[in-house]
């Protein structure tokens, strides 16, 4: 079984490449529930390990997305090869011995240089997105940070971190997806990624936003409303009428390099960048991110809310 990892930043079609993945028979790429990020700096309270797994398995339970099939403790327990989160967490993926797993959890790059997570020799898949529509995409989100300058730094790190994984990497195990080329030509983009990693191409993939997994998505929070409809070609450029001239400019200011890097040209010359900001800036931007961030959750639907609790319980619990 080979493991697919997507990484990258959130509101860069992280989903929507899950969902046409999840369309070939030989991959298995459920919703995630960012297991590893959760429980990772959680495990030392942990004294007992069965616990542990028992908490990850509630979580996967209390996932927004509902997976088909969970695995018991028992099937768990009996398929680890040694008593670490890495290995639960293959087995979570892998109890219905796919050909091929993914998961969609993008902030698990961070674990590159975890040996035990390195054992599952992951493939990596970096989808990015011109930062300045991801900005915008954060700014109407119910998570993530709310400033720009915040998004910007979060954003900066990320495509830092990937790019340098991507120097680290043997070509076969990394895979670079721009949302855009995703939008204007998923045929190509899919069918590279079949002959690399040879998959039967099938066209069925076109067809994700048919998909029950599509229809749960899409059903299960605004963050997904558009997973059930096709490919929405245009939905790029927003930025340059959602977010104001100041607002690009500091954007800009803070990922010149990346964003030329990947291909994005910048609106700003380099006469406006600004240099650094003041120590009190960054403070206002920060208090504002803070305030934003609370409005944000404030407005997050019932159904989000109950589940954001029901998760905080399992690990407060014991741990």
């Amino acid at each position: 079984m080979q493991f697919f990892q997507l990484i990258g930043t959130q509101r860069s079609g992280s989903n929507l490449f899950r969902l046409m993945l999840n369309e070939f028979d030989e991959i298995y790429a459920p919703h995630p529930p960012h297991l590893l990020s959760t429980f990772y700096h959680l495990q030392k309270n942990y004294n007992d390990f069965d616990k542990l797994v028992s908490d990850m398995v509630k979580w996967v339970k209390f996932n927004p997305i509902k997976w088909n099939n969970v695995p018991s403790e028992k099937t768990i327990k009996n398929h680890i090869k040694d008593n670490n989160i890495f290995e639960v967490f293959r087995v979570i993926y892998t109890h219905s011995n796919p050909k091929f797993w993914c998961c969609k959890s993008l902030q698990n790059f961070r674990f590159n240089n975890d040996p035990n997570f390195m054992k599952l020799q992951p493939i990596y898949i970096y989808i990015y997105r011109d930062g300045r529509d991801v900005a915008s995409s954060f700014k109407k989100a119910s998570i993530g940070e709310k400033h720009i300058y915040n998004i910007a730094k979060q954003w900066n790190e990320d495509q830092r971190k990937c790019l340098e994984i991507k120097k680290s990497t043997k070509d076969f195990n990394f895979f670079s997806v721009k949302y855009e080329d995703l939008l204007s030509d998923p045929a190509l983009i899919i069918n590279n990624f079949c002959k690399k990693y040879g998959l039967s191409y099938n066209k069925k993939f076109l067809n994700y936003y048919k998909s029950k997994e599509s229809k749960k998505a899409s059903t299960s929070g605004g963050l997904w409303r558009n997973l059930s409809k096709p490919l929405i070609r245009n939905n790029k450029n927003k930025y340059k009428s959602e977010l104001s001239t100041n607002e690009i400019l500091i954007f800009e200011s803070i990922n010149k390099k990346e964003l030329q890097k990947l291909g994005y040209e910048l609106v700003n010359s380099d006469s406006k960048l600004f240099s650094s900001f003041t120590s009190g800036e960054i403070n206002k931007f920060n208090l504002i991110n803070s305030d934003l961030k609370k409005e944000a959750y404030e407005n997050q639907n019932d159904f989000e809310k109950e589940l954001i609790k029901k998760q905080k319980i399992i690990i407060s619990k014991d741990s």
